[in-house]
Order: C-alpha cells, then structure tokens, then sequence
C-alpha cells in the first residue's frame, strides 16, 4: 500500500520538475488506483505487487477476490472463502 505523502519536501523545483520523494508517492498510488480496476482469469491473478487486501475482479469466477495472505499468496472471496 502507499506511505505517507512527502509533505515536507517540495513538490516542486524552479525548472518544474517533481521532486523524487513526490514521484514515488505518485506513482504508488497510480499503482493502487490501477490495480483496483484490475481483472482477469484465476490464471492471470497478479502474483506481484500484492498487499493484504489487495483487490482483484476474477472473470473466471465472477466476482471480487482479495489477497489474504502474500507468502504463500491466498486468494479469498468477499465471506473468508479461499477462491
């Protein structure tokens, strides 16, 4: 999931340009917005990236799945299953 925004640090410089800690924050959170419009197959479920939580819509199942646990990476639908 994404951390803090760097509030104390610039967003900025003179030339336009974000700073470092503003770019990660950013792209962190394209990141988390992108995968929760995330979809597929069970075969093409994200094994990468993932956080507890972390949605996915499952095509072959027809509904939302979240990450339950990362090692090892368990799939659950919206009551506790394991999908």
């Amino acid at each position: 999931m994404a951390s803090s925004p760097p509030f104390l640090e610039m967003v900025a410089d003179a030339t336009g340009r974000f700073s470092r800690g503003w770019v990660s924050w950013l792209t962190q959170m394209c990141t988390y917005i992108v995968s929760n419009y995330q979809h597929g197959t069970t075969a093409e479920r994200p094994t990468t990236g993932l956080w507890i939580g972390r949605r996915y819509f499952d095509d072959t199942l027809g509904k939302p799945v979240y990450v339950k646990t990362i090692s090892p990476i368990v799939w659950v639908d919206g009551v506790g299953t394991v999908s």
